[in-house]
């Protein structure tokens, strides 16, 4: 089990398996991502979540486990997400880091997790995830070949 823990996959079931055990109350539903906006830069993000993979690290933003948007790590963005319901979450990218930016939780750990950079990536208890559970938006960082 300890060696389990220690592997990046393994931190990724474990947060995972985390996930879905605190999504249980609300039971087995369709992501909904119907009504909720993405912003890039401001502007209204109409692209493929899917991304282009180009070797390094991506930033994968998800709701409901819906993928909502891929993006190079490298670059500088700002990317809100707006739901039907009022929930909001402003994920910043500086380059270097990745980070939430602001969201309007209540409890606001999401913001309070600090930022992910690729010296730290390995170092976080949450490796590269950034989760607001209220919102049920998750952001990850990792390499686009795992």
């Amino acid at each position: 089990m300890r060696c389990l823990r220690r592997s990046g996959a393994g931190r990724r079931l474990w947060l995972l398996l985390l996930l879905a055990l605190c999504l249980i109350p609300g039971g087995c539903r369709a992501p909904e991502t119907e009504g909720t906006a993405v912003l890039l830069d401001g502007k209204a993000y109409a692209g493929d979540a899917a991304g282009q993979a180009d070797g390094g690290l991506r930033v994968y933003i998800t709701l409901d486990g819906a993928a909502l948007i891929d993006l190079p790590f490298s670059e500088e963005h700002s990317v809100t997400v707006r739901q039907a319901d009022g929930s909001e979450n402003t994920v910043r990218m500086t380059g270097t880091s990745v980070f939430m930016e602001s969201a309007n939780c209540e409890n606001q750990d999401c913001v309070r997790m600090g930022e992910v950079t690729e010296e730290n990536l390995e170092l976080r208890v949450m490796g590269g995830f950034i989760i607001c559970l209220p919102h049920r938006i998750s952001v990850e960082v990792r390499d686009s070949g795992a």
